[in-house]
């Protein structure tokens, strides 16, 4: 048990180095590339973007929470199967949900 555990925590261990090996050799090759067209340091400042996808899981988890309760809803007042109600609800809710943050984020695309 302790040689499966010791085996296991190695494995893991090697897997997490090889993917952060493989990772920040693969950015240093592609930042010295960047900087070898002559593109500036400053390039490399401020890439990310989080906000986009922010509004995407805060819009899918209201849509998601509004399917739960619609689909508890179904099920106490038309007296519905629970389980495929409630998986409905849910699935409805959250492609409504991507839908409208589709909308949201096309609209904030279109007006900068």
């Amino acid at each position: 048990m302790e040689t499966t555990s010791a085996a296991l925590f190695i494995s893991i261990s090697l897997v997490v180095f090889g993917i952060s090996y493989y990772y920040f050799t693969t950015r240093h090759k592609e930042r010295m590339e960047i900087l070898a067209r002559g593109l500036s340091p400053d390039h490399f400042k401020g890439q990310t973007n989080l906000l986009p996808y922010l509004l995407i899981l805060g819009i899918t988890s209201i849509g998601i929470a509004i399917g739960i309760a619609a689909g508890i809803l179904l099920c106490t007042v038309l007296q519905l199967d629970k389980a495929y109600t409630i998986a409905f609800s849910v699935f409805l809710g959250m492609g409504i949900a991507l839908t409208l943050s589709y909308a949201i984020l096309k609209r904030m695309q279109k007006g900068t």
